[in-house]
């Protein structure tokens, strides 16, 4: 983990209510996409409302295209730089600088990243993470992931104690109709 967010540091309790006070996401469903820079991940950004913070604050969801790696992130630009609040379901573990011994510092994915109130950033394990078939769940499902995400946030969707439904937007090769055998008229050979 790096250096010290002065942002978080100097305002701990607006980012406490940043994290965790009731918010709203008015999109449903989040349609990923393509992300520009690198076409092995799909990515959307939403707009977050606030309960009590007039800012303008962005769910961000990306997804590699194979694999169950993806991440889930709330950004608020105006308060600070990078993230403040995100969920790995995969990558590598982190090590929490913290007065424990060190084989207690590693935290494994999947985790949740945030900051305490010196700054120092910091990965966790929620309760439902620390139960290994939970983990794996969420792991291998990304609306579980938004679920999880979604309940430790104190997000709703559209005022209600639900998640979004997460769609991709790709096109495909050639339309497949179910009714039509595309192997209708060729004869076979014994």
């Amino acid at each position: 983990m790096g250096k010290s967010n002065i942002d978080v540091k100097d305002n701990y309790e607006y980012f406490k209510g940043l994290c965790y006070a009731e918010k709203n996401l008015k999109a449903n469903p989040i349609v990923l996409e393509p992300k520009r820079s690198n076409r092995d991940w799909l990515k959307q950004s939403e707009k977050i409302e606030h309960s009590t913070i007039d800012e303008d604050i962005n769910l961000v969801v990306e997804k590699k295209i194979s694999l169950y790696k993806y991440g889930i992130k709330l950004h608020c630009p105006n308060f600070t730089e990078k993230p403040y609040f995100r969920f790995d379901s995969d990558g590598p573990a982190h090590r929490n600088k913290t007065e424990l011994p060190l084989p207690e510092q590693k935290i494994t994915t999947p985790h949740f990243n945030t900051y305490d109130e010196k700054g120092q950033e910091y990965a966790y394990k929620s309760d439902v993470l620390k139960n290994e078939e939970d983990a794996k769940a969420i792991v291998e499902n990304l609306d579980f992931g938004i679920s999880h995400f979604f309940q430790e946030t104190n997000i709703k969707t559209n005022g209600k104690e639900e998640y979004p439904k997460i769609e991709v937007n790709e096109p495909e090769l050639f339309e497949v109709k179910p009714e039509n055998d595309p192997l209708n008229g060729i004869d076979f050979l014994d």
